[in-house]
C-alpha cells in the first residue's frame, strides 16, 4: 500500500487505483493513520534529498521522522552514514523505514537489484538492504550474493537473518548448496554450512526445497536439510536464541507491535508494556542497527502515532 500512496502523491496512480486507495482509507482509522504517516515521511524524505550527499543516497528513518515531527532532542550529536539500498557494516549507525519499490511486469526486472557480493570476516557482521526493502543481517564468516536478472534471488554460504518484504508475484529465493528456501514475506534465520541447511522461522512461512521434495516451515518452527533429506518441521527449541549472534539489530516487516515489543525486550533487556490492545495489532516495517533503545522506541512510536515513556528501565507505549 505504501507504493500506491507514493504513486498517488506524485499523481501517477490511475483513477481505479485512486478509488482503491480511498476505499482502503475509509475501511479503518488505522488505515487512515498509516496513510497520513506515510505521506508525512515521504514528504520529508523528498525535502531531505536536496541536502543529501552525492550519489542518490537515502536518509535514515530516525532523521526523517524527527525532522517531520520536530522532536529531535538537542545536546547530542549522532554520526549517520547514508547509503543507497546498499551494505552497511556492523559499526555503521543505521535506522531505515522501508518504502516499497515499484515492481514492473518482468519478473526478472526488479528495480534496485544489482549483482553484488558481500563477504564477512571471522569477527564481522554486515547489514545488507536489498533494492525492494528486504533486509539481511549477515553473520561472521559468511557470503551473500545478490543475483541480478533472476528475479529476487540471492545465494548464501554461512548464516544470515532475513526480514523479507512481501511481494506475492515475486517471492524471494535463497539458494544454498544443500537446497533452496522460497519466501513471500517473513522473518527467519538460515544457516548453510558443509552441505547442510537449517532454517528457524520467527514470522510467516518458508518453503524448503530440494530435488527430493519440499516442506513448509511455519512461524515458531525449525527444519533443515541433512544429507540431502529434508527434516520434519519441529517447534523451535530455543526461540530466544534465533539471531542471538546479530548484535544490537532489529528488523521488522509488517510486524505487529506486540511481536516487535518482544524483540525489543530481548535485544535490549528492557521490559515493554503496550497499554492498548488495538495498538498492539498495528504493524511496523523498520530496520535498526546499533541504535540505543530510546531512539528505537521513539521511531516506533512516531510511525504508529503512539506515545512512549521510558522510565526506570521500562518502556510504556500507549495511544
Amino acid at each position: 500500500m505504501d507504493e500506491l500512496i507514493d504513486r498517488a502523491r506524485r499523481g501517477e496512480a490511475s483513477s481505479a487505483e485512486v478509488a482503491e486507495l480511498d476505499a482502503w482509507r475509509r475501511a479503518s482509522d488505522a488505515n487512515e493513520r498509516h496513510y497520513r504517516n506515510t505521506l508525512r515521511m515521504l514528504g520529508v524524505a523528498g525535502a531531505l534529498a536536496a541536502h543529501a550527499p552525492l550519489g542518490g543516497t537515502r536518509p535514515a528513518a530516525a532523521d526523517i521522522i524527527a525532522r517531520a515531527d520536530g522532536r529531535r532532542r538537542s545536546a547530542r550529536s549522532v554520526a549517520i552514514r547514508w547509503a543507497p539500498w546498499a551494505v552497511a557494516a556492523a559499526a555503521t549507525v543505521m535506522a531505515a523505514v522501508a518504502v516499497q519499490s515499484r515492481v514492473r511486469s518482468d519478473a526478472n526486472d526488479i528495480p534496485g537489484w544489482n549483482a553484488a557480493e558481500v563477504v564477512t570476516g571471522s569477527t564481522e557482521l554486515a547489514t545488507v538492504q536489498l533494492g525492494e526493502g528486504s533486509v539481511v543481517r549477515l553473520a561472521p564468516s559468511s557470503r551473500l550474493r545478490v543475483l541480478a536478472g533472476r528475479g529476487r534471488t540471492v545465494s548464501l554460504e554461512g548464516r544470515a537473518f532475513f526480514a523479507v518484504q512481501r511481494m506475492p508475484a515475486h517471492p524471494l529465493r535463497v539458494t544454498t548448496p544443500a537446497g533452496e528456501a522460497r519466501v513471500l514475506g517473513t522473518r527467519f534465520e538460515l544457516a548453510a554450512e558443509r552441505g547442510d541447511l537449517r532454517v528457524r522461522v520467527v514470522e510467516g512461512r518458508v518453503a524448503l526445497r530440494t530435488p527430493s521434495g519440499e516442506v513448509e516451515v511455519g512461524a515458531g518452527e525449525e527444519s533443515g536439510v541433512r544429507g540431502g533429506a529434508i527434516t520434519r518441521p519441529e517447534p523451535l527449541t530455543a526461540p530466544a536464541a534465533v539471531a542471538s549472534w546479530a548484535g544490537t539489530f532489529l528488523a521488522f516487516q509488517a510486524t505487529p507491535l506486540r511481536d516487535a515489543a518482544r524483540e525489543i525486550e530481548r535485544v535490549y533487556r528492557t521490559p515493554v508494556t503496550i497499554a492498548d490492545s488495538a495498538l498492539a495489532e498495528q504493524t511496523i516495517t523498520a530496520t535498526f542497527t546499533d541504535r540505543p533503545v530510546d531512539e528505537v522506541v521513539s521511531v516506533v512510536c512516531a510511525v504508529l502515532s503512539a506515545t512512549c515513556e521510558l522510565r526506570d528501565g521500562r518502556v510504556r507505549i500507549d495511544r
